[in-house]
């Protein structure tokens, strides 16, 4: 009787230490999340300023600008995948605004401009570091959760796999043209 206490005992705080790990582990999603969330609102303030110099400099209304303020309003209130694809969207039409500083040499020059599409760069840098992360702290608990024996009780428990944040081949190609070239 002592022998089966005993096993009982040691299979019960096996399961709270098991549980407790997981709960860590899904809180660091949760930090790591909260960092790219903080990170995306920064970018969504820049591109509204972004969007406000192009039209002051150039009078120019595009279905472009338009479309990066319609995907300011996903990152701000959008769950975790509308807010990952109105980033993928607004990083895709990025190319697009430098072409427009391209065809406008006063606004290649104007300083609110330049310090803007460098507060763009360094973002995009802070999202990546941010992604990196998350993602992280996302395969380390899917990881606890899939792997014997915790993934014998992590179900019961409500514990579930959550998804990375992939950066699509578009973005990664915009963000590697823009570390290189300068306006």
């Amino acid at each position: 009787m002592e022998i089966f206490i005993g096993i009982v005992v040691i299979l019960a705080v096996w399961l709270i230490l098991m549980y407790n790990g997981l709960i860590r582990k899904k809180n660091y999603i949760t930090e790591a999340w909260a960092s790219i969330d903080v990170q995306l609102k920064r970018k969504t303030n820049i591109l509204t300023n972004l969007v406000d110099t192009i039209k002051m400099q150039t009078k120019y209304e595009s279905e472009t600008l338009e479309k990066i303020i319609g995907m300011r309003a996903k990152i701000m209130s959008g769950s975790k995948d509308e807010v990952m694809a109105a980033n993928d969207s607004i990083s895709k039409m990025m190319p697009s605004i430098m072409a427009i500083s391209e065809s406008y040499p006063e606004l290649k020059s104007n300083e609110s401009f330049l310090h803007l599409m460098d507060d763009v760069k360094n973002v995009e840098d802070k999202i990546a570091y941010a992604r990196t992360r998350y993602n992280t702290a996302v395969v380390d608990y899917n990881t606890a959760i899939q792997t014997f024996p915790s993934s014998l009780f992590a179900g019961m428990l409500g514990f579930t796999k959550e998804n990375t944040y992939e950066i699509t081949e578009e973005e990664r190609e915009y963000s590697d043209n823009i570390r290189i070239s300068k306006l």
